[in-house]
C-alpha cells in the first residue's frame, strides 16, 4: 500500500491511482484577501504562500469581485482587512461561492502574538503589516513602517511579538494640514527635488513636512537599533517609494505587505489543530 497521501505533494503512485480512477491529481488551495484601505480597495490572490494576481480600486466594486472569484473558482478562504467599512453585500456574495469568510480583528487566530494594551484598538492594517514582516522576516527583531494616510512604526520582535508602535500623520496629511488649519499656507505637493531649508513658502513647507518626517523615521529607528540585536526594517504603504530612498537608514520595501500578512493569517488558520 502507498504511504499516506499528501494532496499538496503527491508521490508518482499517487499520481498514477488518482489518475486511473479519474480524480483530480491536484486542486490548488486558494486563498483571497481585501485590504480595504483609507486610500485604495487592494484584492490579492494566493496559491499557498505565492501570490497570483493583484488588483487595486479607488472603492468598493462587486463587478470587479465577482470577475476574479469567477477566474480563480479554487479560492476557498477569505480574509478582509477592514479598515474602512465592509458593504453588507460582501460576506454574502463571499459564501455564495462556498468561500469560508473572514474578517480580520486581534481575536482571530494569529501567527503573532499581541503585547498591545488596548488590542481592540489596534489597527487591522497594523495587524496585517506585523504579520507579513514576521512572515518575510522570522526569527527577526523588525520595525515595519507603513507609510500611508498616517505613518506607523511598529515593532515585532524576534520571538513573533508584536510590542506597540507610534502613529503620527502621513505625508499628504501634513501637507494638507498645514493648508487647512491655517488661513494663508497654500496646500502643495511633494516633489522630488526638496532642499533643506526653503528660500520661499512653497520651499518651506516642501522641506519642513518632508524632511520632518525622513528625520521622524530614521531616528526611531536608530533609537529601536540601540535597544534591539539584528533590527530588520521593511515599509509598505503609498509614499513608500517616495521616502525610501532618502532614508540613511538601510530598509527593505514590499509594497504588498499587508495583502502577504492577510494571507500569512489565513495559512495559519490552516495549520492549527
Amino acid at each position: 500500500m502507498p504511504d499516506k497521501l499528501n494532496p499538496l505533494h503527491p508521490t508518482p503512485v499517487h499520481q498514477h491511482l488518482l489518475h486511473i480512477y479519474n480524480f483530480p491529481i491536484f486542486a490548488p488551495i486558494m486563498n483571497f484577501v481585501i485590504d480595504a484601505g483609507n486610500t485604495l480597495i487592494k484584492t490579492a490572490v494566493y496559491n499557498e504562500a505565492r501570490l497570483v494576481i493583484v488588483e487595486t480600486h479607488p472603492g468598493w466594486s462587486a463587478e470587479a469581485i465577482v470577475s476574479l472569484l469567477n477566474r480563480y473558482p479554487e479560492i476557498r478562504s477569505f480574509l478582509i482587512c477592514p479598515v474602512r467599512g465592509v458593504p453588507v453585500w460582501l460576506p454574502d456574495l463571499i459564501r455564495g461561492k462556498n468561500i469560508l469568510y473572514h474578517e480580520l480583528t486581534h481575536l482571530v487566530p494569529l501567527p503573532i502574538k499581541i503585547g498591545y494594551e488596548t488590542p481592540e484598538t489596534l489597527g487591522k492594517d497594523r495587524i496585517a503589516a506585523a504579520a507579513g514582516a514576521a512572515d518575510l522576516f522570522p526569527g527577526r527583531n523588525i520595525v515595519a513602517i507603513d507609510a500611508g494616510t498616517a505613518l506607523t512604526i511598529d515593532l515585532i520582535t524576534d520571538k513573533g511579538f508584536f510590542a506597540g508602535g507610534n502613529i503620527s500623520p502621513g505625508l499628504r496629511m501634513r501637507f494638507s494640514a498645514l493648508h487647512q488649519q491655517t488661513f494663508s499656507l497654500p496646500e502643495i505637493e511633494p516633489s522630488e527635488e526638496v532642499p533643506l531649508i526653503g528660500k520661499n513658502t512653497r520651499e518651506a513647507i516642501l522641506a519642513g513636512v518632508v524632511n520632518g518626517l525622513i528625520y521622524e523615521i530614521d531616528n526611531s529607528i536608530n533609537s529601536l537599533k540601540n535597544k534591539y540585536n539584528d533590527l530588520q526594517v521593511i515599509m509598505t504603504g503609498g509614499d513608500a517609494p517616495y521616502l525610501s530612498g532618502r532614508l540613511k537608514n538601510t530598509i527593505f520595501v514590499e509594497e504588498n505587505l499587508v495583502l502577504n500578512g492577510l494571507n500569512a493569517i489565513l495559512r495559519n488558520f490552516r495549520n492549527k489543530p
